[in-house]
């Protein structure tokens, strides 16, 4: 059985590499699904969901948009802001906005900004996982 090769970046890495069976991506026109020996493409991601099949699990990597290129089953991705979905659950969610919220409440003279930006963040992502939906064609 032929297979992909697929490589998923973002500002914050590598977020996915590996050989798999089938890709499915969002694009402005809806989710195209990609198998091995598709036509040579590059395009513009919309905000979705990447799934990634392999023989022995499915993978669901949230994207803010992007692009993808793909040339003789090589697929690499290079995305806005990506994030896998196992990691995402409300408890995160509410853990950072708890914290951020007591660091502003304290109002220390001397503040550090980038735990509260890290925290924020964090919400951010957290929340644009929660809210991705699929497009239906």
């Amino acid at each position: 059985m032929d297979k992909l090769k697929i490589e998923v970046l973002s500002p914050d890495g590598v977020i996915f590499n590996g050989e798999v069976i089938s890709v499915s991506l969002p694009t402005f026109n809806g989710v195209i699904t990609i198998l091995p020996g598709h036509v040579n493409l590059i395009t513009k991601l919309d905000s979705g969901e990447i799934i990634i099949e392999s023989i022995k699990n499915k993978k669901k990597i949230s994207i803010s948009g992007g692009f993808v290129e793909i040339v003789q089953n090589n697929i690499t991705v290079i995305a806005e802001f990506a994030i896998q979905s196992s990691e995402t659950n409300k408890q995160k969610i509410n853990q950072a906005i708890e914290l951020a919220n007591s660091m502003k409440n304290k109002r220390q003279k001397f503040v550090n900004m980038s735990i509260i930006e890290s925290q924020l963040r964090s919400v951010c992502k957290l929340k644009l996982e929660l809210n991705v939906k699929r497009k239906k064609i």
